[in-house]
């Protein structure tokens, strides 16, 4: 955990700027801008009367970038006074930026507020009135919320906590067959949860990564900036179950919340709402009447079902192929029993596409997926996954771009917390050369899910895709630090220091990961690396060894045109380019942004490609990514 708390701890100590002008002896002020009022002293910001939740950090970095309204704030500044004496990454100070603009309403490409200069910092933009405090509104003058003790010790809220960690349930039962219970009920409180548009709630891969170990609570909500902790144990004794979970209070350690559930195993569907229903009640979190359907909403009534959906998405979490597998056969049991069970059918949307490309032919693998997404839309369009699946399906499969992005779009909607959705929706942004988009979705799903590798892979490959190569490198170790065995990292390193020209080291990396996972993309890799570093007779060995294995396993011709274009034979890539298009591979989205194809890209056969895949619009975008 030493790596996660260097690059995640959040310091607790106001900045020093901003301390010392709200404690200044000339009194407090209070500033205007829009419709916003931000009373520094309070620490409250209100739009058109209203609060607006932020977290201390997001708070600390609107009032700096306020008091120097019109002026440049240099990202080392901001760094600086918000995260003093503290080591951070430039990244967090990004999600912070993201976050402020979403809570100040601005819409993507325009700067109503926050303007970024590129490289350098920031610049608040908006016009700023400062007035004295005793001229505050009444609104501005409300209580400042805060959090009382009552008699038994726990605590009561004026005003709700915005933003909420759940640590994975404990599984104190002997068996350790049962894991997929503790596991499936943390997974299914985050999912209630996420569909709250007024509260933050920190993704399951972050999370899960304390699974398993002896922490504080109090220190993992400071360690992910979030003001509210639920921990939990689960016991089950034959179809008993004995559940304990506690809400704390991360400022002050305070429980705001505990109880304790006996129930029969069949009422663990139940135990999950009251559970999510007590969260959102204690967090005082405002409910629109749909978010208050969605909370008390279950998707299936049969436990069951309910049973063997958890242990699929349990296996579909291991990523490996056979796990992948039996995780298929669990949401077909659980389709079996209940066939209306709409995240059942969005769970084997999500295999399917998880076996595609890598494992299993595009053209196999991407129907079924699509299959089961519609089903599960078909029975219930509100299913953020399956939206977020078939986003993934129209990009990569049917080259639907406008049909992705409104799939993205519709999953983010419905579950604003949807980390994974986010993080897509920044791959699409990426493939069409848009970075700047990119990026922001990629802040949002970052400030969802910070310790998650797939996140941090996103990032690097946002930085490779863009000619960015050595800002790629740094974010590809950061992710190893995360995860020293993530494949994705690993076989985007080896591209990486080729397109550095760092071959020994790219060849190491590939070899490294097919150490890992013998896949054919895997030792594409190395062939690529091969011939790039003109051994040629290494090369053919590994041509050899794929043409052996494109008998019984997927081989992609987008990996071996790779290979060819190396080996300066452009006829063959274009004809191992030809088959991929036909054969519907998923990486031939990568057309446009990849820059193994940088030699070829005034080729006729190319720019009639790109036109096929419907990437041939705003290519120039690319160009001037790399020059910026």
């Amino acid at each position: 955990m030493e790596v996660l708390k260097k690059f995640q701890k959040i310091s607790k100590r106001i900045p020093r700027m901003v301390r010392d002008q709200a404690t200044s002896k000339s009194g407090r002020f209070v500033y205007k801008f829009g419709t916003f009022r931000l009373d520094r002293a309070e620490r409250i910001l209100l739009d058109a009367g209203e609060n607006v939740s932020l977290t201390p950090k997001v708070f600390d970095t609107l009032v700096v970038l306020v008091q120097n309204a019109g002026r440049l704030v240099t990202k080392e500044s901001l760094l600086a006074e918000v995260w003093p004496d503290t080591f951070v990454e430039e990244a967090n100070l990004s999600v912070n930026i993201a976050t402020l603009r979403k809570a100040l309403g601005e819409i993507a490409g325009e700067h109503q507020y926050i303007q970024t200069i590129s490289k350098r910092g920031y610049r608040f933009v908006a016009n700023v009135v400062e007035v004295e405090s005793e001229s505050r509104t009444v609104a501005m003058r409300e209580p400042r919320p805060a959090l009382i003790a009552n008699k038994e010790g726990t605590t009561d809220l004026h005003q709700g906590l915005n933003s909420l960690a759940v640590l994975p349930f404990d599984n104190e039962t002997a068996d350790p067959n049962a894991e997929y219970l503790s596991d499936g009920l943390t997974e299914s409180i985050i999912n209630n949860i996420s569909q709250l548009q007024n509260l933050r709630v920190v993704a399951r891969n972050t999370v899960f990564r304390y699974k398993a170990k002896a922490v504080d609570p109090q220190n993992v909500g400071r360690e992910l900036g979030v003001r509210s902790v639920l921990s939990g144990r689960i016991l089950q004794l034959g179809d008993r179950l004995i559940i304990r979970a506690e809400l704390i209070d991360v400022s002050n350690g305070w429980q705001i919340w505990g109880d304790q559930y006996h129930r029969k195993l069949s009422d663990i569907l139940a135990v999950q709402e009251e559970i999510s229903e007590a969260i959102s009640a204690k967090l005082k979190v405002q409910l629109t009447r749909e978010e208050k359907d969605r909370l008390g909403k279950r998707y299936t009534e049969n436990v069951e079902a309910y049973r063997f959906y958890l242990k699929g998405r349990y296996h579909w979490n291991k990523f490996h192929p056979s796990s992948l597998r039996r995780a298929i056969e669990y949401f077909e049991q659980a389709i079996e029993v209940d066939p209306t069970y709409a995240l059942a059918y969005a769970g084997l949307a999500d295999c399917y596409y998880r076996l595609s490309n890598v494992y299993a032919p595009t053209r196999d693998a991407m129907p079924k997926a699509k299959a089961a997404a519609m089903k599960a839309l078909e029975i219930d369009e509100t299913v953020s996954e399956a939206h977020a699946a078939l986003g993934l399906i129209k990009m990569f499969y049917e080259w639907d771009w406008s049909g992705a992005k409104r799939e993205f779009e519709r999953a983010i909607e419905i579950s604003p917390n949807n980390a994974m959705a986010h993080q897509r929706f920044g791959l699409y942004f990426n493939l069409f050369g848009r970075f700047e988009e990119a990026l922001r979705e990629l802040e949002l799903a970052f400030a969802m899910d910070p310790l998650s590798p797939q996140v941090y892979w996103s990032f690097a490959l946002y930085f490779f895709l863009g000619r960015k190569d050595e800002q790629a490198i740094e974010q590809i170790q950061k992710t190893l630090d995360l995860e020293g065995s993530y494949q994705p990292a690993l076989y985007l390193l080896g591209r990486v220091y080729i397109e550095l020209g760092q071959l020994a080291k790219a060849i190491a990396a590939f070899k490294k990961v097919l150490a890992l996972n013998d896949a054919p993309m895997f030792l594409s890799g190395l062939g690529y690396a091969y011939a790039r570093a003109g051994k040629y007779q290494d090369v053919r060995k590994v041509l050899n060894v794929l043409q052996e294995q494109s008998n019984d396993r997927y081989v992609s011709a987008y990996s071996l045109a790779l290979i060819h274009l190396a080996l300066g034979d452009k006829n063959q890539a274009f004809s191992c380019l030809e088959q991929a298009f036909e054969n519907r591979c998923e990486m031939m989205t990568w057309l446009k942004v990849d820059p193994a194809f940088d030699s070829i890209r005034t080729d006729l056969r190319f720019a009639n490609l790109l036109r096929r895949v419907g990437l041939d619009r705003e290519y120039q975008v690319v160009k001037k990514f790399a020059a910026s």
